[in-house]
């Protein structure tokens, strides 16, 4: 059957008429003839038999879907969402600490403007002070061999191309490092759909290494790529949210080393992943780690792995939920798409560089404001941000430092390829 022929058939199918918000485009599940919704969005309650109205109720297990009053006793049997046994690497919030104490979390438009400027000329301060020159810029690498065939296909485009780019960076990286050992058990924390962990088992886990890749991810996504690796043996994915998980409780990292990786760890789950990794149950297997960090605002307080360091920076608690609000400014951009940005006369210098904005002049953008919060260029907005961030994955290189790693900050690719290019590096000292 010709594309054509499915699509045509698609057309004809009867498609619920909802729209979904979160989408922007229409429900996608087909409906009964006569009908306008699928039973999810159906708006108009049916009769359960009795002449009674049957609502539509969330499912106790998981509020995302629905079902029927009359049917939730019988759908709460073969839920997707029912919960079989707990194994025995899943112990709840092992890895997420709650603190009841944190300072509510507002938003900028609510900080007044003299503490909002008095921060930005701390952070400037700080990173004046313990991070500026201590960033390295990673030198251009070949693209790694496992990764060349599919970067080297001619109907590519250049979107897929920068992913492609920065895992063979962090390929690279780890190799570099000398954490890729037989023996070993590769970690993508925040798995998603496992490209990381298809390279690193192609690149390390065959030919009798006796090493595995283990993926972690919370969701059960689709199209994972891992289901494409014939060598099955060597490629574990657990269903579990990092908060929870106990990795020396894992049979497949169990008398081997472990060695974490991820790209783009958002927010908290940087910092669960770096207490699963140092727990005191794991920390004598790990290795170290390469940790591509992003989404900055989305860290929390109560969680954050490295509060007293951050304290020890100048850093209070109040500050700090401040400050997870200026690290947007990194990457929220001017509202120009990314083409557009790279076409302009600027462009070619400043793709050259890994840093947004040169750090020389950032600080001194800022302290020209004067006070003035709403007359910020966009250029010190950016630089501001791109120091604020640095200024949290700092506090977490410190704390790696009080684990016994060797850890520091690197870009390990140019902007141009990702504005989100901080990559954390962590080494177990001998």
């Amino acid at each position: 059957m010709n594309t054509s022929t499915k699509t045509q058939e698609n057309e004809e199918k009867p498609q619920c008429r909802y729209f979904v918000p979160r989408k922007k485009r229409l429900c996608r599940m087909t409906v009964r003839p006569g009908k306008n919704y699928c039973g999810e969005h159906e708006p108009e309650p049916q009769e359960n038999g009795v002449g009674e109205p049957d609502n539509r109720v969330p499912c106790p297990l998981d509020p995302k879907h629905t079902c029927y009053a009359s049917k939730l006793e019988k759908h709460l049997q073969i839920c997707n969402a029912k919960q079989g046994a707990v194994p025995e690497y899943i112990v709840h919030n092992i890895n997420a600490p709650t603190e009841t104490a944190s300072p509510p979390r507002r938003p900028l438009s609510q900080i007044p403007k003299e503490d909002l400027l008095q921060l930005i000329q701390k952070v400037n301060h700080m990173y004046e002070k313990h991070i500026e020159g201590n960033i390295e810029t990673l030198p251009p690498r070949d693209i790694h061999p496992v990764v060349l065939p599919e970067f080297s296909e001619p109907d590519r485009t250049e979107a897929s191309r920068r992913h492609l780019r920065q895992a063979s960076r962090l390929l690279r990286l780890l190799e570099d490092e000398g954490l890729v050992q037989d023996h070993t058990c590769y970690v993508e924390l925040g798995a998603g759909k496992g490209h990381m962990s298809y390279y690193a088992c192609r690149a390390w886990c065959l030919e009798g290494a006796d090493s595995v890749t283990l993926l972690v991810d919370r969701a059960a996504l689709r199209h994972k790529r891992d289901n494409k690796l014939k060598e099955r043996s060597v490629v574990v994915r657990l269903r579990a949210d990092l908060a929870h998980l106990s990795l020396a409780r894992v049979p497949a990292a169990a008398a081997r080393r472990a060695v974490g990786l991820a790209k783009h760890l958002c927010g908290v789950a940087t910092d669960y992943a770096l207490r699963c990794l140092t727990s005191p149950e794991s920390l004598s297997a790990a290795r170290g780690a390469a940790l591509a960090t992003c989404c900055h605002h989305r860290c929390d307080r109560a969680t954050f792995i490295a509060p007293q360091q951050m304290q020890e920076l100048g850093i209070s608690d109040e500050e700090f939920n401040i400050l997870l609000g200026i690290v947007s400014w990194a990457t929220c951009g001017d509202g120009r798409s990314r083409d557009t940005r790279n076409n302009s006369p600027s462009a070619t210098e400043n793709n050259a560089e890994y840093h947004t904005v040169s750090d020389s002049t950032a600080g001194d953008t800022s302290v020209k404001c004067d006070g003035k919060y709403l007359s910020l260029s966009q250029e010190c907005r950016e630089a501001v941000g791109r120091r604020a961030k640095a200024l949290i994955d700092w506090a977490r290189v410190l704390y790696l430092r009080s684990r016994g790693f060797e850890a520091r900050l690197c870009y390990y690719v140019p902007t141009s390829v990702s504005l989100e290019n901080v990559c954390i590096i962590a080494k177990k000292n001998s």
